[in-house]
């Protein structure tokens, strides 16, 4: 065959096309060229619209400040009209609701305001972290705007400040600057807070860092509550009371958790479970527990299991060490023996069952039968008295079969009386003759 004939016929079979292999990287090609391309308009259009949205956001926030300063400076308004510390939504747009958020083009936005009085020359970044010795002179304003799918961006946020004509407030006042946080030290932010006294009763929100100030009050006594459901303080109330001064700020802290409950049952001889109406005081051990680590809390007892039920413990990581009884001989630590332990979860029910020392009490005489027997703790330096507890009554026989926290004490029936020492190495039941 001519050479010239064979070379037509492999020019023609490279004329012939691409192979597959030659497709496959040409389409590979094209989608990695493709992906690169769409990446980058989406990327642009979330650009576009997030610039969009923090041009709307600064709109929203520059609206708030101009309204808050015409509400200021206004002498039908004035300073005094101001809603002082922490607001959301306050100023709606055209056809909107109040505390709802501003929408603009189907976006939700969020506008916060804070506005705190703060001293002359001050630097700190909160009204609760000045001195006490104050003189408020301006309000510190300052807006936050925020929208859905701000994630951990930061909002579109800005500062002013206000300064009142001379005069507006009397010199003669003081004010309170309150700081919540909750078991763990973490600001509460946006909490309703409530201080009661000589002024009336205002409330406000507290701000990021969880504080509230209460400007240009009487003096005199205020009472701070928080409207937290729930919570309660490191003492186990709802409330904090603080003294208001001329020309001084007070500032207070105030600790907020859920409160844990604890339920406790007791442990004796069978036969001998308590009968009495009343529960026996309980000790709680922890070292935080001011002033000695100790605390003694009696509650409510059922009518059914004599379970005692104690509300409002504050939760502590630790828990608390339990025992049955409020001096210091009812302390098994004494006697080398350990302490029951319980957890203290917030918002939680702890329960703990205590060991009691069982005694049956005998009465001689005649009418010995269902008399009331009752238990004091005997007068010592480590334990000055208590009040007395019904046992039960005795049966027909003049016996009641009961028990009782561990220590001395004077038990009585029929104006006849015994001092014991229920000891905890001691072997129970015993008996107690009134004679």
């Amino acid at each position: 065959m001519p050479s010239s004939a064979r070379t037509g016929r492999q020019v023609a079979r490279r004329d012939d096309g691409m192979t597959l292999v030659e497709v496959v990287v040409a389409l590979g090609l094209f989608l990695v060229v493709a992906g690169a391309v769409l990446s980058l308009l989406g990327g642009a259009i979330r650009l576009a619209k997030e610039d969009r949205y923090r041009m709307v956001a600064t709109s929203l926030a520059t609206r708030e400040l101009e309204i808050t300063r015409d509400a200021f400076v206004s002498r039908s308004r004035g300073p005094t009209s101001i809603t002082t510390n922490r607001v959301v939504n306050p100023n709606p747009l055209p056809g909107g609701t109040a505390d709802e958020p501003l929408v603009v083009d189907n976006v939700p936005y969020t506008v916060t305001r804070t506005a705190q009085w703060a001293q002359v020359g001050s630097t700190a970044a909160s009204t609760c972290d000045d001195g006490s010795d104050v003189e408020l002179a301006f309000l510190r304003v300052r807006v936050e705007v925020t929208w859905p799918g701000l994630g951990d961006r930061p909002p579109v946020s800005t500062d002013t400040v206000m300064t009142p004509p001379k005069g507006t407030y009397a010199q003669n006042t003081g004010h309170i600057g309150v700081r919540l946080l909750d078991a763990d030290g973490v600001p509460m932010e946006g909490r309703s807070v409530t201080v009661s006294g000589p002024s009336g009763s205002f409330s406000g929100l507290t701000a990021s860092d969880g504080c509230a100030v209460f400007a240009f009050l009487q003096e005199g006594a205020y009472t701070i509550t928080a409207d937290l459901p729930g919570h309660i303080n490191r003492d186990g109330t709802t409330s904090k009371v603080v003294q208001v001064r001329a020309g001084q700020l007070v500032r207070t802290i105030v600790e907020y958790a859920l409160a844990n409950r604890l339920v406790v049952s007791y442990r004796t001889v069978a036969g001998y479970e308590p009968k009495g109406a009343t529960g026996f005081p309980v000790t709680l051990a922890n070292s935080a527990l001011l002033p000695n680590g100790t605390v003694v809390r009696t509650g409510a007892v059922s009518s059914t299991d004599a379970k005692q039920t104690l509300e409002s413990l504050w939760p502590y990581p630790a828990g608390y060490e339990v025992w049955a009884g409020a001096c210091t001989d009812s302390d098994p630590y004494q006697s080398d023996l350990a302490r029951e332990l319980v957890a203290a979860a917030p918002g939680g029910t702890s329960t703990v069952t205590l060991p009691l020392a069982a005694v049956e009490v005998t009465l001689s005489g005649s009418g010995r039968g269902n008399k009331d027997v009752t238990a004091t703790r005997v007068d010592d330096a480590e334990c000055p008295g208590g009040a007395s507890i019904t046992l039960g009554k005795t049966n027909t026989a003049g016996s009641l079969k009961t028990s009782l926290p561990h220590g001395r004490w004077r038990i009585s029936a029929n104006g006849k009386n015994s001092e014991r020492t229920l000891a905890w190495t001691g072997t129970y039941p015993i008996t107690v003759a009134l004679t």
